[in-house]
């Protein structure tokens, strides 16, 4: 524990430093080397405990009435540290060559940013490690801060200070939630300690506890971005430089998915419907955000929905393990919790590196509006290797990691559990479910990798990009080496989630860790199987460049591609994305708003014309509506009503004495 305290006190001492009146260079480079230190230090004293040691435990005597401040660290919390940490410290390598212009520069003070970038780090060590509310919400609130300040980096623009206000009302709404939870946890409990929250959540079921669980989900629905608590997202993650984007949606927020597991454990044995609901509502979750990737015209913004698809997926996981839980099913709890806690690992990987990867192409070419790129594979090729990994990874095709994860939570929604016949029927629809968000993700890719990567440009104006710098280019590297090893090994993550997963088996009586050999057995034949089709196709590839060097006359085996007749094809005659989607968007327009603005030809030699389509939030969009209709409402009734009329006042007066009343007669009668 000594060494957490350390590296906490390192990483305030680091931000501090980054402040100081030295050129930018030092301070990224302060940065960088106090949040290097404090990881390994984290690292030191967690991986002992992420592979079977003992949990660390520290207090820290405190003033009445917080009381002593314990800190924590066991299997769960060592998990999330063992990833969150160095890929946080890949996100500020990534920000050196992002932010590369500011370097040598004096418009911009860039050790602000990396201060933001060490308390995020140190909010991880909080929140993980935090066994006392207070530390657990004072972690909690750094992290929501600091990325607030992150996302708003390009402040002067208008739409990203709207964006980060309305992530910061949207996280802080979701802070009301978690608040309102502990102080009923601490009213029952007598105790600030997770602990004495656990005791008295097992020990009261009722409808005391079904409302602590429903504002724990909100909030860690708001936090993590499920769907409808999604709209700050996909605007965030446009705004924000890109190593910010990869940070909140690889690793911030995923506070909220640790959370969720977390008081599932102190639970103990949740009721039926809990799981259920856990389940439906990671279902929705899933398919909206698979289903609004299809239609995004803004290639982080597509990123974004699609992480509220991933933390769908990852707590349908969860919610099986909770079902397993209720019904005292080890196999249920085991494939549940080690499919969730896997596929949360799995996309840390795959959507840190997407989102590096469009930071390269924005970094290339000054837009990240799909409709306006094209043929960027031939200058850009290791942007595009890397986002073609990513891609096959998110959409959970072997033989890279996102295959293993999906796979074992469909082993547990197929699980042959002695369960009632309709309970089967819902889980084997939950799939069906899982299945079409599993090919929407991968039309989405595909179409995002084929018109951004493929083809030939299609804006004029764009300059010809070039290869981006090897500082955004290794953490890229390091994501895709991190892919493809969970992809053919996948028995190291699930070693990486062992001891967290025997910690929900350990709420099941007499259960034993026999389910887990199951799953390491499964996993190691899916992962010889992975890298037989991952060697296979790098023999293709090399044959391939062999061939192709050594042939004779290798121009005269290449030609354009054939164009239907047309002996002069230009980038007009391409698929864009609108057209690649627009059949399959037409059949759930429903959920998928599409605007549609264009400009008809006139004329037998039109000068201009356009169609250009978008697909916008329903949600937002309705919030918004109805946000404008109340302000409406209220302008409208201040203008009937007058500040000097005294029936306000008397009319104010009364209904103040009517719900003084109510309360007294609610609270059981008169207050002594």
């Amino acid at each position: 524990m000594n060494a957490l305290l350390a590296a906490q006190a390192l990483l305030l001492l680091g931000a501090a430093a980054c402040l100081l009146p030295v050129p930018n260079r030092a301070r990224a480079a302060l940065g960088l080397i106090t949040q290097g230190l404090a990881m390994a230090l984290v690292l030191w004293a967690a991986w002992p405990v992420l592979w079977g040691a003992a949990p660390l435990e520290g207090e820290l005597a405190w003033a009445y009435p917080v009381g002593t401040l314990k800190m924590r660290l066991d299997a769960l919390g060592a998990f999330f540290l063992a990833w969150s940490l160095p890929m946080t410290w890949a996100g500020s390598v990534y920000a050196v060559g992002y932010l590369r212009r500011h370097l040598d520069s004096r418009e911009r003070h860039l050790g602000v940013h990396y201060a933001l970038l060490n308390l995020t780090a140190l909010s991880f060590v909080l929140v993980y490690t935090g066994e006392h509310a207070l530390v657990f919400l004072l972690g909690w609130e750094i992290a929501a801060l600091a990325a607030w300040l992150l996302v708003i980096w390009d402040y002067p623009n208008q739409k990203v200070r709207f964006a980060g206000f309305n992530y910061l009302v949207s996280t802080h709404i979701g802070l009301i939630f978690l608040v309102a939870a502990f102080m009923i946890l601490y009213t029952h409990s007598g105790s600030w300690e997770l602990g004495s929250f656990g005791r008295w959540l097992r020990a009261h079921p009722g409808s005391e506890r079904n409302l602590v669980f429903l504002l724990l989900l909100a909030s860690f629905g708001l936090k993590s971005a499920f769907f409808p608590f999604h709209s700050w997202l996909p605007r965030a993650h446009a705004a924000a430089p890109a190593h910010v984007s990869a940070l909140m949606s690889g690793v911030i927020h995923k506070a909220g998915l640790y959370a969720l597991v977390r008081f599932i454990l102190l639970i103990g044995q949740p009721d039926e419907w809990m799981g259920w609901f856990l389940i439906g509502f990671a279902l929705l979750s899933a398919v909206i955000g698979a289903l609004y990737t299809v239609g995004q015209r803004d290639l982080k913004r597509l990123l974004g929905y699609s992480s509220t698809e991933n933390v769908g997926i990852a707590a349908l996981g969860f919610g099986v393990g909770c079902l397993g839980l209720a019904w005292g099913n080890t196999p249920l709890v085991a494939l549940g919790f080690a499919g969730g806690l896997l596929h949360v690992l799995n996309h840390a990987f795959f959507k840190c590196q997407l989102f590096y990867a469009a930071g390269a192409v924005y970094q290339a070419t000054h837009t990240v509006d799909v409709e306006k790129l094209g043929g960027l594979a031939r200058l850009m090729p290791a942007t595009a290797v890397a986002f073609l990994i990513g891609g096959v990874a998110i959409s959970a095709l072997p033989p890279l990691n996102g295959f293993s994860s999906e796979f074992t939570i469909y082993a547990g929604l197929f699980n042959n559990a002695p369960i009632a016949p309709w309970a089967k029927v819902a889980l084997a629809a939950t799939g069906a479910g899982l299945a079409f968000v599993g090919a929407v993700s991968a039309l989405s890719i595909t179409r995002a990798f084929g018109v951004v990567f493929l083809g030939a440009p299609r804006d004029a104006e764009i300059e010809k990009p070039q290869e981006v710098n090897a500082w955004m280019l290794a953490p890229m590297g390091l994501h895709a080496a991190g892919v493809v090893l969970l992809g053919v090994a996948p028995v190291l993550g699930l070693a990486m989630v062992d001891g967290a997963v025997r910690l929900a088996l350990a709420g099941v009586p007499g259960a034993d860790a026999s389910a887990l050999q199951v799953i390491g057995q499964t996993l190691s034949r899916i992962g010889a199987i992975s890298g037989a089709l991952a060697a296979a196709a790098l023999l293709l590839w090399w044959l391939r460049s062999r061939l192709a060097r050594v042939a004779d006359t290798p121009a005269a085996s290449r030609h354009v591609t054939w164009g239907c007749g047309y002996t002069a094809p230009n980038p007009r005659m391409q698929y864009t994305g609108g057209s690649f989607s627009w059949d399959f968007a037409q059949r759930f327009r429903g959920l998928m708003v599409l605007l549609r603005r264009q400009k008809a030809p006139q004329g037998y030699f039109p000068s201009d014309a356009y169609l250009i389509t978008d697909c916008v939030d329903a949600v937002e969009r309705r919030l918004f509506s109805v946000i404008k209709h109340g302000d409406e409402s209220a302008e409208g009734l201040s203008k009937k009503l007058r500040e000097d009329d005294p029936r306000l006042a008397f009319a104010g007066a009364l209904l103040a004495l009517i719900v003084m009343a109510a309360a007294i007669v609610l609270a059981g009668g008169p207050l002594p």
